[in-house]
């Protein structure tokens, strides 16, 4: 029971379900605002309670502490990315040429969304997962079996329509990985939006990402081979075709994906 001004009894206003979602989501937004302007290593509960209209304890009954809060944002991160997965991984167009599609879906991403990308691999390490709760880690396990179930289905469908053959010394697993690992290093060391490395010279990331894809996928005799289609032209038009708003968003902030 809470006492107003003058002298009166109040009950506490009981939010329902989707206006603490609304509340939670507001504290997130803060964090993120802190981490696009101070870095990760600077955030701290104290000043995501300075950013909101919350008190302390409000904020606390949301989130354990600084690494469930991470967590948090790092589904959040995880969820946009697996939704931009999928709708590359459900383009009408060949396996190869969605896998190319959903690669650079990972760099509109990580272009449009420079603060979630950092977050999602500071979330992963142990004192994160040690200090998040048992919802929100099961949450994040959720999140990424979808995630990778659009990478894995495009693999899978590649090597049922015999375009692809499962190397004998590795699995589709591995395939996702190989891929993912490749993606998400050539953005981190050459995308400006979200990392700077000294020995980028002139390279273009997403021109990079495309190299590299086509390079793996050539090495794994992944049809049609570059040498016989023009994967360019048709990655264009796939990126025009299933993200016309990303990219109407990049061309406003000055951005257009040259590959």
């Amino acid at each position: 029971m809470i006492i107003n001004s003058i002298g009166k009894c109040m009950t506490p206003r009981i939010l329902d379900e989707k206006s603490l979602k609304a509340r939670e989501q507001s504290i997130i937004d803060a964090a993120i605002i802190i981490i696009e302007q101070s870095g990760i290593e600077n955030l701290t509960m104290d000043k995501v309670v300075a950013k909101v209209s919350y008190s302390k304890g409000t904020v606390y009954k949301h989130f354990t502490g600084k690494e469930d809060l991470l967590l948090a944002i790092s589904n959040q991160a995880i969820a946009i990315l697996a939704d931009l997965f999928w709708r590359a991984a459900k383009f009408s167009g060949c396996a190869r040429i969605r896998m190319l599609l959903l690669n650079m879906s990972y760099l509109i991403y990580a272009i449009l969304h420079p603060a979630l990308f950092k977050t999602v691999i500071c979330s992963k390490s142990p004192n994160v997962y040690g200090k998040s709760s048992p919802e929100r880690i099961q949450e994040q396990e959720q999140l990424e079996m979808k995630l990778l179930g659009a990478i894995h289905g495009v693999f899978d469908d590649a090597i049922t329509s015999e375009k692809l053959v499962l190397p004998s010394y590795m699995d589709i697993q591995q395939l996702c990985f190989a891929n993912w690992s490749m993606s998400y290093g050539t953005i981190s060391l050459l995308s400006e939006e979200v990392e700077q490395c000294s020995g980028r010279t002139s390279l273009v990331v997403e021109k990079e990402i495309f190299n590299q894809n086509n390079l793996l996928f050539d090495g794994l005799n992944w049809q049609p081979l570059t040498k016989d289609n023009n994967h360019r032209i048709a990655l264009e038009n796939a990126l025009m075709q299933v993200f016309p708003d990303e990219l109407l968003i990049l061309k406003e902030r000055g951005r257009i994906l040259d590959f």
